[in-house]
């Protein structure tokens, strides 16, 4: 696989009930982080990182609106969304795949707490060449990830001194 740069601009923050407006079937879709308090992390911490599919912002995080509404521990919430950007916009198949590719990237490298049962599956090897830069209020989130960091190894080299 060749490698892969892709760029998120990211946005927010939004309360569950602004989520909805997110409608616009032309640019609301791609991943989303949800910051919350935690009672062993703190406040305003990365409790999870999603995608929203075929779906758009506005329709995914409605569907998940009542279990965040329930887990009151984790109150207030701030949503951040981020959107795939580049100089073309890739055909539906392409962006797929591209947001897919950066969201396990994206899970992996930061590990969010309800996001666990994805951060303890190994990295697939189809990460290796994925390189993740983030634009815009990407907050917790590293401002560039490489699946390189996570997957070349340098047996052969000597050690420095």
């Amino acid at each position: 696989m060749p490698a892969r740069t892709i760029f998120i601009d990211w946005d927010g923050p939004y309360a569950l009930d602004e989520i909805e407006e997110l409608e616009d079937p032309r640019i609301d879709y791609g991943l989303y982080q949800v910051y919350g308090s935690h009672p062993l992390y703190g406040e305003e911490v990365l409790l999870y990182l999603g995608a929203t599919g075929e779906r758009t912002f506005g329709t995914r995080l409605t569907e998940e609106q009542s279990y965040w509404e329930v887990e009151e521990d984790f109150q207030p919430l701030a949503i951040y969304v981020g959107r795939l950007m580049g100089p073309v916009t890739p055909t539906n198949g392409v962006w797929e795949e591209e947001m897919e590719l950066a969201h396990r990237l994206l899970v992996f490298a930061h590990s969010p707490v309800f996001n666990a049962r994805e951060v303890a599956a190994a990295p697939d090897d189809d990460l290796k060449n994925v390189h993740v830069v983030n634009w815009g209020r990407y907050l917790d989130l590293a401002p560039e990830v490489s699946g390189n960091r996570y997957f070349l190894k340098f047996p052969d080299t000597p050690e420095y001194f």
